[in-house]
């Protein structure tokens, strides 16, 4: 068995470790999620502390050992300046980074997802331009990169027919997304409901309007999103961040 590899690698994030180490936790495309002890990555004059910085995409030597993985070599690729430079942007990295690491477990390699979130931080660099990130703009980011994540993991809605009859789902009805079975059930199968009860935790069906199926459908058919080409609303922004607040209460994330 080889002793080292190397790899691209997307840095999420690093701590302390004893005195002078650090522990670096990093995605790669062809082993997941990898947790590396650098040592002496804290030390002033370390060489490493540079090109392990959290959002940065690298080119690392990883060596096995007993206990710990260790980072014998890192090479930054890309730092993502842009999002370190942006407030609006650093938080949504953040946001999204937090919920990466909360989801993927360690040793579950996925190119797919590797390729998603490296191409998603490229998005957010470029967002806006030289301009600061608009907030709402980053929330529909935030969200988008929510969305394709949990697709990709296989969490993916249903959103054609009725779970329940199979029914094809139509514009006009009081459709509904229904957290437990994972999609959109039709007036017929489910009684009427008030809408979003957001206080009572056991309650999994919710009101979805018409446009926010739309915006899933999009989302989930098509392979490359160009958001110019997305319209949204502070209503549908606003439906879509509940909507996805809620199923990721039920998913336990």
């Amino acid at each position: 068995m080889d002793r080292t590899f190397s790899s691209k690698a997307i840095v999420l994030n690093r701590r302390d470790w004893r005195e002078t180490d650090r522990l670096v936790s990093v995605y790669t495309p062809d082993h997941g999620l990898i947790s590396l002890l650098a040592r002496g990555a804290s030390k002033f004059s370390s060489k490493l502390a540079a090109h392990i910085e959290p959002i940065s995409l690298s080119q690392i030597m990883v060596i096995k050992g007993k206990t710990f993985n260790y980072l014998g070599s890192a090479i930054m690729i890309e730092s993502f300046s842009k999002i370190k430079g942006d407030l609006n942007k650093l938080y949504f990295a953040g946001q999204a980074f937090n919920f990466f690491s909360s989801l993927v477990r360690e040793g579950q390699k996925d190119e797919l997802v590797f390729r998603w979130l490296e191409r998603w931080l490229n998005s957010l660099e470029a967002a806006g331009g030289t301009d600061e990130l608009n907030k709402e703009d980053g929330q529909f980011r935030l969200l988008l990169f929510y969305n394709r994540l949990l697709s990709l993991l296989g969490y993916a809605l249903s959103l054609d027919r009725c779970l329940a009859c199979q029914k094809i789902i139509t514009a006009g009805d009081k459709n509904r997304l229904d957290l437990i079975r994972g999609g959109l059930i039709c007036p017929d199968c489910q009684p009427e409901d008030t809408g979003y009860r957001f206080n009572q935790s056991n309650h999994s069906v919710f009101l979805i309007s018409d446009n926010c199926i739309k915006l899933w459908r999009y989302l989930a058919e098509s392979k490359n999103i160009n958001l110019k080409n997305i319209k949204f609303n502070k209503k549908l922004l606003k439906e879509w961040e509940i909507l996805h607040k809620r199923r990721i209460a039920w998913l336990d994330i």
